[in-house]
């Protein structure tokens, strides 16, 4: 077997070394050993590469092509964003050359693609650091995103994208017995309460209190942005549990993905990780925190939660 790489052999030029190194091991060389991550709690993500290692062929070259396809957009952008700090720093000469470097490597995937295409055999393995090796004909290629921090979320993205073709929950570890979750949610309706003290909206036991009603519009859509940002992630977090994903209540902390409109949820230690656009909750961590009992009680498939929000002091952005 050869060295990893990701250049289709004797066709194209690989990358540099340099290169290899500084996005983050994209590309490992040498022989890449099949080891379950040493007394670690497994992703989801990692779970289902280790069922698909038996899986039919047919269904590790749709996870291997899903794979591939979003490690070549993944460096795409990375290498737009590399042009546009190239423009910024007055044409710098690295950037550029980094960003000419990502897009060379991003231009092989679809040879890789190709070979799927053409019926070579597919082969899934996890390395001993647990990253995702996907072998074509005698070429590895490490699935790892070029900013290491999105390496979760960029796992998820595989998964949705993969899931939504195929039913996932049938190697989850009750069988598949979890109960349905509902699909994502639609445009929430809230209620709306007016009074000389003010108006306050509702919906499934949260209220946000608003203490006048002089910008009504401002208010219905701030509220509507918040109940809908909460539900959504509710949602996201369902889906993950129930494919089997812990969810670790008190480390849930939002996190900004600079050059991106969405946030990043790590829920676990394990490193699953969800990505999620919810710039109300991220602009105010109380108001999350305070949510966060009702998000917890709707995912368990519980009765409502009461949530009594003050908006000016939980849902403006702070100074």
């Amino acid at each position: 077997m050869q060295a990893a790489c990701p250049v289709r052999a004797g066709k194209r030029p690989g990358l540099p070394h340099r290169l290899l190194a500084g996005a983050g091991a994209v590309v490992l060389a040498g022989w890449l050993q099949a080891a379950e991550p040493g007394g670690e709690t497994l992703t989801y993500f990692q779970r289902t590469v280790q069922y698909l290692q038996d899986a039919a062929p047919q269904v590790r070259s749709d996870f291997a092509t899903t794979a591939l396809t979003s490690l070549a957009i993944a460096y795409s952008e990375e290498a737009r964003l590399a042009r546009e700090q190239a423009r910024r720093a007055g044409h710098s000469a690295h950037l550029w050359a980094w960003s000419a470097a990502v897009d060379r490597w991003a231009g092989q995937v679809p040879l890789l693609l190709d070979d799927i295409a053409l019926g070579f055999p597919v082969q899934l393995t996890l390395a001993t650091d647990g990253s995702l090796a996907v072998m074509v004909a005698d070429r590895t290629v490490i699935l790892s995103h070029p900013r290491l921090y999105q390496q979760g979320v960029f796992e998820q993205g595989i998964l949705k994208a993969f899931c939504a073709s195929h039913r996932c929950e049938q190697w989850a570890p009750d069988g598949g017995g979890a109960a349905p979750v509902r699909a994502s949610s639609l445009r929430v309706r809230p209620d709306w309460v007016f009074s000389a003290q003010g108006s306050s909206c509702t919906y499934r036991g949260i209220s946000v209190r608003f203490p006048n009603a002089q910008d009504m519009a401002g208010s219905r859509q701030l509220c509507q942005q918040f109940l809908q940002e909460v539900t959504a992630l509710a949602d996201e977090l369902s889906w993950q549990q129930r494919h089997q994903v812990a969810i670790e209540w008190s480390r849930l902390v939002i996190q900004a993905t600079p050059g991106r409109p969405e946030h990043m949820l790590q829920v676990n230690a394990a490193g699953d990780a969800v990505l999620v656009t919810v710039p109300t909750l991220y602009r105010s961590a109380a108001a999350f925190e305070a949510v966060l009992p009702w998000i917890r009680s709707r995912v368990a498939g519980q009765g409502e939660v009461r949530v009594d929000l003050d908006a000016a002091a939980l849902l403006h952005p702070g100074p």
